[in-house]
């Protein structure tokens, strides 16, 4: 796969470079990988509490909070798959048999991309042009694209996951792409063309914005900070890290906005368990040089239909699952040089727990920097292995929360990009993220002085004359403990989740360091890819300067350095992201007692 990079690099800009992955190999056997007999059925009934908070809650007027341990969810999933011209969309599916001389008559959808194309072998990576026809749809492996999961017709989507308490909505998307950025070059979608600066309509800022505003006149409190929109990170994607076509984007800017709008429109009473097991086969070390620290801790959470207040049930009958929201450390990618656009895994998972229980799966990525799949598993494998995991770990240890406060907290910070060949990869246009200064999204010279609380020197220190600004946030969902581990251990703990997230492909020790620190809940998520994709955040310990300035896919086959660090903004960013996910946690009120900054 770093061939890609390479060609892009050297062909397009010495020293830039992209996202790619490292495959590893050895042989495990995948857990439970869709051996396991079918579960007993779920139960149906409900406690006296539950229906009494039920009929409670049919008394409320919008807008009031729900009784303790009731909330309201609901999901939707939308395709994201392109429609070809046949089918009446703009997509011309990649069919490599095609004349490539004479694309002849395109109505069926297909032609030969590499007509337009200054290559016409099809062993070699592709790449978009002036003069390649504007259907032609790439994936991030360098492919033209021929169909969708046409191996197991498990599609592409946009997977919304919506909870709120009656008072405080939350929303979850994950999207089967490679990247979704905080703010898109408004080239491909900008709010008016002809303005001398268009705005940008792609972006998860410029979505979350949209959706508060729409919802606001609804009635519905929604604000832009509640929000989630985070790639799934499948290199089986559409290419919407470096290029694809404007079409591309805006399909699945829609798309994004109408799962987020179903799943709030689907909402219904439920309860939420959650809970975490270890998954140490399903992730490897991905490092060429130095070692990774990995995080397995599989943590899900998910929501239970319960029975209505009064009227109609909602769309789940109560005691099904509506949604399952799932994180783990690992690339969701398990197959090179796709040309057939899938979902990874993450459409096995979802297949395998709507088999069981229900309803629609929401994957987004945890520490997956560092962390990469085992390929001999398979997509099967890995999707199914996770969700038997999850199911196991439902019936043993899974905690169902009798409390639904909803907290939220956000905050901007400016990265400092020392990068330089991926400043100017950026700005050459191999990027798509927008970096327009003055903007919302990119800012000129900063600094960034990192420094553990109570030390006498920083961790590190940088600066840069561009810097991007990237959204770093937390939920917490229910009541985070109380008092002393020594006398009161179950107040500790507390009736909460806490869902941290941070831009990007963050390393496996920042998710561990994080859920260290955050120890007065029940459970701990920490989200990767989300709301950004701001390269690979790698703590300044970890960091190996010898691989920064692309030398880290300059020369790969040597083996000589590491990679990541080609595509990080900088040596500062994995501390200042941990360090802000540490304050956003301390507002939250979750951190324990003797830790801190």
């Amino acid at each position: 796969m770093r061939r890609v990079l390479n060609s892009v690099i050297v062909g397009a800009l010495t020293g830039a470079l992209v996202l790619s992955v490292a495959w590893a190999t050895s042989g495990l056997i995948p857990v439970g990988a869709g051996t396991s007999a079918e579960p007993p059925a779920q139960a149906v009934t409900a406690d006296a509490s539950l229906q009494q908070a039920s009929a409670e809650a049919a008394t409320l007027e919008a807008g009031q909070k729900l009784p303790p341990g009731l909330f309201k969810v609901g999901a939707s999933d939308v395709s994201i798959a392109p429609v070809p011209v046949n089918e009446g969309g703009p997509w011309l599916r990649h069919d490599p048999e095609e004349d490539v001389a004479d694309p002849g008559d395109q109505s069926d959808g297909d032609v030969n991309c590499n007509r337009f194309h200054q290559s016409f072998d099809e062993g070699e990576e592709q790449f978009y042009t002036p003069f390649t026809k504007v259907g032609c749809l790439r994936t991030f492996d360098n492919e033209w694209a021929t169909g969708v999961d046409e191996a197991h017709d498990l599609g592409v989507y946009a997977r919304a996951l919506a909870i709120s308490n009656g008072e405080s909505t939350i929303v979850f998307t994950g999207l089967d792409t490679i990247s979704w950025f905080y703010g898109v070059d408004p080239k491909f979608c900008p709010d008016d063309p002809e303005a001398p600066m268009p705005q940008d309509t792609c972006g998860s800022r410029a979505i979350a914005q949209s959706l508060s505003t729409e919802f606001a006149d609804e009635g519905l409190n929604i604000p832009p900070q509640n929000f989630v929109i985070a790639a799934t990170h499948t290199h089986a994607s559409a290419d919407t890290a470096m290029a694809s076509p404007a079409w591309y984007f805006e399909l699945v800017r829609d798309a994004t906005k109408d799962a987020i709008r179903e799943a709030v429109d689907n909402m219904q009473l439920a309860t939420l368990q959650t809970g975490a097991t270890p998954a140490k086969p399903f992730n490897v070390d991905r490092r060429r040089v130095t070692r990774a620290i990995p995080d397995y801790e599989l943590n899900w959470l998910r929501a239970i239909a319960a029975p209505p207040s009064g009227g109609e049930p909602g769309p789940v009958e109560p005691g099904r699952t509506i949604s399952t929201l799932v994180n783990y450390s690992v690339h969701t990618t398990v197959t090179a040089s796709n040309h057939d656009l899938h979902s990874g895994f993450v459409g096995h998972l979802a297949e395998r727990l709507n088999e069981k229980w229900g309803g629609n799966t929401v994957f987004i990525p945890g520490g997956l920097g560092d962390q990469t799949v085992r390929r001999d598993f398979g997509r099967d494998g890995h999707g199914y292995g996770l969700a038997e995991l999850i199911m196991e770990s439902a019936e043993r240890t899974g905690h169902t929360l009798s409390s639904n406060d909803i907290v939220t907290d956000q905050q901007i910070i400016t990265v400092p990009a020392d990068n330089f060949s991926l400043i100017a990869a950026n700005k050459a246009g191999i990027f798509v993220r927008d970096t327009t200064i003055p903007g919302p999204h990119a800012d000129g010279p900063s600094t960034s002085v990192q420094q553990v609380g109570g030390g006498n020197s920083p961790s590190c220190v940088g600066a840069s004359a561009m810097s991007a600004k990237t959204p770093v946030g937390g939920f917490l969902i229910g009541s985070p403990g109380s008092g002393e581990i020594r006398t009161d251990p179950e107040n500790y703990a507390g009736d909460a989740i806490a869902i941290m997230q941070a831009p990007g492909e963050i390393f496996a020790s920042i998710s561990l360091v994080t859920k260290d620190y955050v120890s007065r809940t029940r459970n701990t998520m920490v989200l990767g890819m989300a709301n950004d994709h701001l390269g690979y955040i790698i703590p300044a310990q970890q960091y190996d300067i010898r691989a920064a300035n692309a030398a880290g896919i300059a020369a790969p086959s040597h083996n000589m350095t590491d990679y990541e660090e080609s595509l990080s903004t900088g040596r500062c960013t994995g501390d200042q992201v941990q360090n802000a996910l540490l304050e956003v946690a301390t507002r939250l009120g979750v951190i324990g007692l003797g830790e801190g900054r």
